[in-house]
């Protein structure tokens, strides 16, 4: 396949992203399927082309439609990483292809390609992020808290990332403009999420609390140490989270703030993954166990399906199921070997 080809294909799917994050993920994504399909790399300048009437990019569509189901099939299975990774390339993949497919009027060769899931072959144990326990998310706040600016940002930061669910993405871009915290009986947070969609989130009161007293004293003190100031364009006046230097903080800043206070608390030892994402996670597991609307939840968190959601429904099942065998004494005589009446 001609890698030129590939890439003009490639750069006009990339072009209908609106947000850069998602960009970013979904070349990952075909920079991956081009070592498979000798795609080649890819170009340091994208063409900008009209793949419609793109000879090239029309070829390279008609060589990975002629792809059978098993090569994208042994693909799959070839993949490395967790398996949340594994998943998030074959989705990104078939979304590159479907879209082709339906611009060129070609047949989608991924069509009935499954993401891989856990158990099948090449699949190993692997760790997956989890749910925080409340005590722990407290240790994790407690991890956090240090003397000076840069310990209320931490602490703001995860208070804001658990209490509001929220993308590391889209703490990193929150911004001045969109907290509204003066209606102490109704403050919130206008967050832009995936495919560019806006939400009001509700803002806890520990989040809440937290918020004001960092943009009231903290960030101030951060933000005055930005002795060289940058172009408009890049926020850094309008940024909530500052980094040490009185800048915007990055998604990578997030992910560093977090993983520090995680160290500080014992909460990575054995392996656990306890990114950003975890507190979202645990944001929505807690908030279904505690009886809240799963579209409440839908909601808050800015899934576009309400079966994102129900992802949190099903650990909240394994939680139950949990308690219910340690605690049931039907479930305790079992374990002990007693039998049943009449079994």
């Amino acid at each position: 396949m001609a890698a030129s080809g590939y890439w003009r294909l490639a750069e006009g799917f990339l072009a209908t992203r609106e947000n850069a994050n998602t960009r970013a993920a979904y070349a990952r994504d075909l920079v991956d399927l081009a070592g498979a399909v000798d795609g080649g790399e890819r170009p340091d300048e994208p063409p900008l082309v009209d793949v419609e009437s793109d000879s090239d990019a029309r070829r390279a569509a008609v060589a990975l439609a002629d792809l059978p189901i098993e090569w994208w099939q042994s693909w799959r299975d070839g993949l490395e990483g967790s398996l949340a990774s594994r998943r998030r390339r074959v989705a990104g993949v078939r979304a590159f292809c479907r879209w082709w497919s339906r611009l060129l009027a070609l047949p989608n060769p991924v069509k009935e390609l499954r993401p891989p899931s856990a158990g099948e072959v090449g699949d190993a144990p692997r760790q997956e992020f989890v749910a925080l326990a409340p005590a722990e998310v407290r240790r994790l706040i407690e991890a956090a808290a240090r003397p000076g600016p840069l310990g209320a940002r931490d602490v703001t930061l995860i208070e804001v990332l658990y209490g509001c669910g929220l993308r590391a993405g889209e703490a990193a871009g929150l911004s001045l403009s969109a907290c509204h915290l003066d209606d102490a009986d109704d403050p919130y947070v206008t967050i832009a999420g995936k495919g560019g969609r806006v939400r009001a989130v509700a803002v806890p009161r520990a989040a809440g609390d937290a918020l004001r007293s960092y943009l009231r004293t903290a960030r101030p003190e951060l933000r005055a140490r930005d002795r060289h100031p940058r172009a408009a364009r890049h926020g850094d006046a309008d940024a909530v989270f500052l980094s040490a230097r009185g800048r915007r903080l990055g998604r990578d800043g997030v992910w560093r703030a977090e993983a520090a206070a995680a160290d500080r608390a014992g909460l990575r030892d054995g392996g656990r993954r306890i990114v950003p994402h975890a507190l979202r996670h645990s944001c929505g597991t807690h908030l279904i166990q505690s009886g809240v609307d799963i579209r409440y939840v839908q909601a808050h968190l800015g899934h576009a399906s309400p079966v994102t959601t129900e992802v949190y429904t099903h650990v909240t099942a394994a939680h139950l199921r949990d308690d219910f065998d340690r605690a049931h004494p039907r479930a305790r005589r079992g374990a002990r070997g007693v039998s049943e009446p009449g079994g």
